[in-house]
């Protein structure tokens, strides 16, 4: 994957569209388990718990982390 590149995801409003200019956007919080995902629209994403996502999912964010 290169960036920006434009992430499809569920959240809880709903599935929704955004472009991850890089990697430096996905930031670690609080305990290593969450993320904070910046889009290019200063929006921000929470995934309280990066190892509960699916496989796919976790293969796709390894390659950013």
């Amino acid at each position: 994957f290169s960036t920006p590149c434009t992430w499809t995801v569920d959240t809880d409003r709903g599935r929704t569209e955004f472009v991850l200019r890089g990697d430096e956007d996905i930031r670690r919080i609080g305990s290593a388990r969450a993320l904070l995902i910046a889009d290019a629209h200063g929006i921000h994403y929470l995934v309280p718990d990066q190892f509960a996502l699916d496989a796919h999912s976790k293969r796709v964010l390894d390659r950013f982390l």
